[in-house]
């Protein structure tokens, strides 16, 4: 998908008027960016991220509510996020929830290109995983200097470990060199699901589930508060009440 195709969909959330009105006028020089909104606070965000299939979140940090770091914990894995603030010492922090990008106010336009160049290799590069993934059942990925072929229905569930991802099937375990929020986003989001900040599963390969834990090929997980309303409603369909 070339740059012309494109289309992202995003809100601003600053509780700064002046500073979120500059940013989205800023915004507004690009044409591949389409603005659903913007929001002093995260209560009136929630709304819309409810309605329409948003691609991409300016986040302020310092929110009068609630931090934009906690508020972050709960955006689904589909929605980027690149985090503005006035101040440097949370960039660990925005790394460690897999931020896009971490922008410092008075944000300057050139920084500001930098951070839309990662956003458009990241949706092309989405574009083009979804469009491969379509067609198969089966992914390829590299581990030990090798490349192996996994079948999708062998994944029982993905264990985050730093920089690297382990894959737990029924025959062997695969350590990847890739984060967990890109590995859930190369595969089918019918299939697989986040449980917490540190585990996707199958939902083929579920054993149980209650307030707070997941059961998969034997193991116990954490269920994660902020996971559990999809993950919930994700099997709802398939759960047969009295």
């Amino acid at each position: 998908m070339n740059i012309e195709q494109l289309s992202i969909k995003y809100i601003v959330i600053e509780d700064e008027p002046f500073a979120r009105r500059g940013l989205v006028q800023l915004l507004k020089n690009y044409n591949f960016l389409d603005c659903m909104g913007m929001y002093s606070n995260t209560d009136d965000a929630r709304m819309i991220m409810e309605t329409q299939d948003l691609e991409l979140i300016f986040l302020d940090i310092h929110l009068a509510e609630e931090s934009g770091l906690e508020f972050a914990k709960q955006i689904p894995p589909s929605i980027q996020v690149i985090f503005t603030t006035a101040y440097p010492n949370y960039a660990l922090e925005s790394y460690d929830l897999n931020a896009l990008d971490y922008l410092l106010k008075p944000i300057a336009e050139d920084r500001l290109k930098k951070a839309l160049d990662k956003a458009i290799s990241y949706f092309q590069n989405k574009a083009y995983d979804k469009q491969a993934l379509q067609p198969t059942d089966h992914i390829f990925v590299k581990s030990d200097r090798k490349l192996f072929r996994l079948a999708l229905d062998e994944i029982q569930y993905i264990e985050a470990m730093k920089d690297y991802v382990m894959i737990h099937s029924k025959d062997k375990k695969l350590m990847v060199a890739m984060n967990i929020k890109t590995i859930l986003n190369k595969l089918p989001s019918m299939d697989f699901v986040r449980v917490n900040k540190s585990f996707v599963v199958n939902l083929k390969k579920i054993e149980s589930v209650d307030n707070h834990w997941v059961t998969v090929a034997g193991f116990e997980m954490p269920l994660g508060a902020s996971f559990k309303e999809n993950l919930l409603t994700r099997i709802d369909k398939q759960t047969i009440n009295r």
